[in-house]
């Protein structure tokens, strides 16, 4: 800067041609007598008060003199280290002209730039051109002690180039016709806002009052209309907020809504100079996702870790309940010589129900009834009765006797050569046995394995060990071992234990394991029941109406379970709505509700999600619980002969994509939109306290490396697996790779036929035997 004069922007040769040179006495005349001139700060280190103007000036005739004309980037990496010289030469020589500290250090390296900038803008408005508009050749006489030649011709190849001309016709153009132009010259904000405290005696002054004060004509008068419209708006404003409300929030405070202009990152207005929105709002973390996703991870786990406390609590007292009956009734037992308990139990509420069915059946046809009776040539499981037992590997259930007779590990029983095990020979009555998943993980081992340090179940996981054979139970088909009895007339059982996953996968949440089936292939199973059922009971055309309760689908409705949708599954073709409505019923009442899981997992309805093309249903029945934010939500939808898997998790704002075919979810793109759509509806319109996030981030779409499917009917009884198997590890995240111990290329015949057992075997005893169905003829 030159002088007063000079900075005011005139841009008249005449004028310029009169005022000469700044020569600033006063910092002459201080440096000679061996002084140094104070300059005054204020809070937000800018300078302001007397000799503020007179420091300006300094630094701009210093700039002048230290950096040549022809640097054009004051901030460029290119100049990064010419520019470092120029800062610390400017810095020394303020320092023996002005007593300034250390921390304004970073204010003198910025204003340089812009007077700098200032100074080429003045020698290319003023001197660049002569009065036909050519470039002038020779430096100006007028400041040829601090621009060299060769600078200036530098300085003008620079602007005669296309880039600098067009740049310089559309900063010339807005800048001619400023919407709220300021009127205070070079005092500056900074030095405005001292001038207004000093006078009005107030601490502070509102920034809307400094933006005004900068534009009003040197009466004191706005001669502008846009600026009295922000005026005007800025006090309807002021109105309407309470007194805390009033003050300044940076890009959020009065006068930003009401200039009601896009924001610059890093700007601030009516501030000044040397002032950006770090130091106004010092600048905080925003928390990201992975933050959100570690802090849901954390609660989760504490979660988890008091339901298996609880549940460990309720078990020990079980337990000890169960220890005190038993000693009660066999003191009863040994007074009073009661009949056999066996005896008792012998006709369970289900065998009656199905008893019931059969002799209803068995009227239409007596004869096939009786052969279905008949025993297979296959032997089934008779848990816990031993024969001889042949040389192989076999499923076992693993038991321990004290305090009482408890489930504590499943394994495989290995009937092999060879009477030692870890060196150790096995006592009498011991069988080698390999642990594979630990449902107690601290149960003590009967043996320990010293030369491992193992002593307890959840430690032997993949390891042989010495186990009572008196503590075994075979669960799976038993016709390699000869001498089993026959299970002729129970059902397929189905109960869910509760089981701390292995420790090799670094889970500590436990999950639903479904126990083994009994009864095996010996036993009448409900598939070949309910299609002689459907064959000989039902008409074509009836149809079953099921009550679906608004706990499991946000919604009460009854679906309508057609024979035709019935013998789908029977026939193992594709499956229709009504069949994956039904599974999610069994899937809540025999998993989901037994275990206390309701506030965990929840459905939406296929015909919900089939139907809705816009999202706004979805939206509508996620909105109706508040519940639904800490839920894992299984939507099971038909994108049109195709059945695929979504598992929405809403706090975390993540969908995960299970498709039996490897496709990707961006080639549905409506499919995709409608359930973004209905997310961002529950966002915008939910009134739980969920953690806030940006309206602009974007759903997470998580494609599941899950099984694929080898034909083109069975991607609806995939589905129903994937269900399944998500719903017992009880997990608030599906793995990429899938489930560790349900990964796999693709489900066997075996394991798709038992979710069509499951599924049989529900509607059979739950919808039948309960009388929970009205059979409508056609």
């Amino acid at each position: 800067m030159a002088s007063i004069d000079d900075e005011s922007g005139s841009s008249s040769k005449k004028t310029v041609g009169k005022h000469g040179v700044t020569r600033l006495q006063k910092i002459h005349k201080a440096k000679s007598n061996g002084k140094r001139i104070e300059v005054q700060w204020n809070s937000r280190g800018q300078p302001i008060k007397h000799n503020s103007k007179t420091f300006a000036s300094f630094i701009g005739v210093t700039v002048r003199r230290l950096v040549p004309i022809s640097l054009d980037n004051w901030s460029a990496k290119k100049n990064k280290e010419a520019v470092g010289v120029y800062k610390q030469n400017i810095w020394d020589e303020i320092e023996k002209a002005f007593i300034i500290g250390e921390e304004h250090r970073a204010f003198v390296y910025r204003e340089p730039g812009k007077l700098h900038r200032e100074f080429r803008t003045k020698m290319a408005r003023s001197y660049l051109k002569d009065s036909k508009g050519g470039f002038v050749k020779h430096r100006p006489a007028k400041y040829s002690f601090c621009i060299k030649q060769d600078d200036w011709d530098k300085f003008v190849a620079q602007h005669m180039t296309a880039k600098f001309q067009k740049v310089s016709d559309e900063n010339r153009e807005r800048a001619l016709n400023p919407q709220h132009p300021y009127r205070k010259s070079r005092l500056g904000c900074a030095r405005l806002e001292a001038d207004m405290v000093e006078e009005s005696e107030v601490g502070e002054i509102n920034r809307s009052q400094v933006w005004k004060a900068a534009r009003v004509n040197k009466s004191g008068v706005i001669d502008n209309e846009n600026v009295q419209r922000v005026v005007d708006q800025c006090e309807k404003l002021t109105e309407a907020l309470s007194e805390e409300e009033r003050q300044d929030l940076g890009p959020t405070n009065i006068l930003f809504e009401a200039l009601n202009l896009p924001n610059y990152s890093g700007r601030v207005r009516t501030y000044g100079f040397g002032v950006c929105s770090r130091d106004i709002l010092p600048r905080q973390n925003r928390p990201t996702q992975m933050d959100f996703e570690k802090l849901y991870g954390f609660c989760n786990s504490l979660k988890s870790r008091l339901e298996v406390l609880e549940r460990e609590k309720i078990e020990r007292d079980k337990l000890d309940r169960e220890k005190l009956e038993r000693q009660q009734t066999e003191e009863v037992e040994e007074r009073q010589q009661p009949k056999q308990v066996s005896e008792r139990l012998q006709q369970p509420e289900k065998v009656a129900q199905r008893q019931h069915l059969e002799q209803v059946v068995e009227r239409k046809q007596p004869e096939k009834v009786a052969e279905s009776r008949l025993p297979s040539d296959k032997g089934s499981c008779n848990p816990g009765s031993f024969g001889n037992i042949p040389e192989g590997l076999f499923p076992v259930n693993i038991y321990l006797s004290s305090p009482s007779r408890c489930l504590v590990a499943r394994g495989k029983l290995y009937n092999t050569k060879g009477n030692t095990v870890h060196g150790m020979t096995l006592p009498p009555g011991y069988v080698k046995v390999n642990i594979e998943v630990a449902i107690v993980p601290n149960a003590p081992l009967p043996i320990s394995v010293e030369d491992r340090d193992v002593s307890m179940v959840g430690q032997a996981i993949g390891t042989i060990v010495p186990w009572p054979t008196k503590l075994l139970e075979f669960v799976a088909e038993c016709e390699k071992i000869p001498g089993q009895s026959q299970n002729k007339g129970n059902n397929i059982q189905h109960s869910v234990e509760y089981s701390v996953s292995s420790p090799n996968k670094s889970n500590k949440k436990f999950k639903i394991e479904e126990s083994p089936r009994v009864g095996g292939s010996a036993g009448i199973a409900n598939l070949p029941f309910l299609d002689m059922y459907v064959k000989k009971m039902m008409r074509v055309g009836s149809l079953i109406q099921i009550k679906m309760e608004e706990s499991i689908f946000g919604e009460e409705f009854l679906e309508q379970l057609r024979v035709e949708s019935i013998k789908e599954i029977l026939d193992h073709n594709w499956l229709s709505a009504s069949i994956i409505t039904v599974f999610s019923r069994y899937l809540y009442d025999k998993f989901i509700s037994p275990n206390g899981l309701i506030n965990k997992f929840s459905f939406i309805s296929p015909h919900v999600s089939r139907e809705d093309n816009l999202g706004n249903g979805i939206a509508k029945i996620l909105l109706k619980d508040e519940e639904f934010k800490d839920k894992m939500i299984l939507a099971p939808c038909n994108l049109g002969k195709h059945w695929v898997l979504l598992v929405i998790n809403l706090n975390a704002e993540v969908i995960y994509y299970m498709d039996p075919l490897n496709g990707e979810p961006t080639k549905h793109q409506n499919f995709k939109t409608k359930f973004e759509n209905a997310l961002q509806i529950y966002r915008a319109n939910s009134s739980s306290k969920v953690p806030k996030v940006s309206k602009s981030k974007k759903i997470s779409w998580q494609k599941i490396k899950c099984p694929r499917q080898i034909n083109g009917v069975d991607c609806g009884y995939f589905v129903m697996r994937f269900m399944k198997e998500v719903i017992m590890e009880n997990e608030f995240m599906i793995p990429t790779n899938y489930f560790f111990y349900h990964k796999c290329r693709t489900y066997s015949h075996d394991k798709l036929t038992e979710v069509k057992e499951d599924w049989a075997t529900y509607v059979v005893d739950d919808v039948f035997g309960k009388q929970e169905a009205i059979i409508l003829p056609n």
